[in-house]
């Protein structure tokens, strides 16, 4: 469900993991997600950053963002930057 991603969204913007390796894999983690058609959570738990709280730095483009603390929405491989909200 929705809630389900918004949830762990909300735990790892906290600084939670989901990957005690006595339990289960990252790998193990996603593929479930996926299985279980949770594809959004699959996406974001797969991106190593993803729905975690950080700060924005060293972006010369828009230097008023540098220092603001954001929310890793997704990876952008194509462009090796990442799709954040702001807080």
């Amino acid at each position: 469900s929705r809630n389900g991603s918004e949830k762990a969204r909300l735990l790892l913007s906290w600084g939670a993991s989901f990957f005690p390796e006595s339990v289960c894999s990252r790998e193990f983690c996603i593929s479930s997600a996926r299985k279980h058609g949770k594809h959004e959570l699959a996406n974001l738990l797969k991106s190593e950053l993803g729905g975690r709280r950080c700060e924005i730095a060293n972006l010369p483009s828009r230097p008023e963002l540098n220092g603001k603390t954001c929310v890793v929405d997704e990876y952008l491989p194509g462009s090796n930057e990442y799709k954040v909200t702001l807080e």
